[in-house]
């Protein structure tokens, strides 16, 4: 978005019925959220579907909206997290099941580079090894591009306990990519402790 959109002006036009402000907000903050849903659900459709469901709930209940101190990105999140829940419910599967992203998903994710598909395949199965609130805090903070402030909001949390699991779900990350790396480096080696 252009340096000089202002949020609040957006905001004010659209509880009027402003469609270009509408569509301002839209495009300030539709790819945060549709990576979150690509991360939650791995499935570049199953994101978009629900993108659109939160941006639908936002054309429908923008009226009602108050700014309470915090950005306008937290309230859709919010909107986001609640979608994610009905989804998970509705279908009755876990997003932590489902390990393999769509075609789609890879490519909005990480492009054409060989490097950093390994690597987000790496994080990806290393997020595995957190609970689920420690993914929710983790997505919320890198992909969603939220504070702990924000986090907390959206989590019906606080922001010490955010940071605090923020902090302990990096540890627990660093810890698994560390043995991941040290295992791969094992493997390369023959049995005689020299490099394949």
């Amino acid at each position: 978005m252009c340096p000089e959109f202002n949020e609040q002006e957006a905001i004010r036009r659209a509880q009027q019925g402003d469609s270009a402000a509408l569509g301002a907000l839209y495009e300030e903050h539709v790819d945060a959220i549709y990576r979150y849903m690509l991360y939650r659900t791995h499935d570049h459709q199953m994101a978009e579907d629900l993108t659109a469901e939160v941006f639908t709930n936002m054309l429908t209940s923008i009226e009602r909206y108050e700014d309470r101190g915090l950005p306008f990105g937290a309230w859709l999140f919010r909107i986001a997290r609640a979608r994610i829940v009905d989804h998970w419910r509705r279908s009755k599967r876990r997003a932590e099941k489902e390990v393999a992203f769509s075609p789609e998903a890879e490519e909005f994710l990480v492009g054409d580079s060989p490097e950093l598909r390994f690597e987000h395949e790496g994080l990806l199965q290393a997020l595995q090894y957190l609970t689920e609130a420690e993914q929710e805090v983790i997505l919320l903070r890198f992909a969603g591009g939220l504070s702990n402030r924000e986090i907390a909001k959206v989590t019906d949390s606080n922001s010490s306990a955010v940071k605090s699991m923020t902090h302990r779900a990096l540890k627990k990350l660093r810890k698994v990519l560390k043995r991941k790396q040290a295992f791969n480096r094992n493997l390369s080696r023959g049995a005689d402790g020299k490099r394949k």
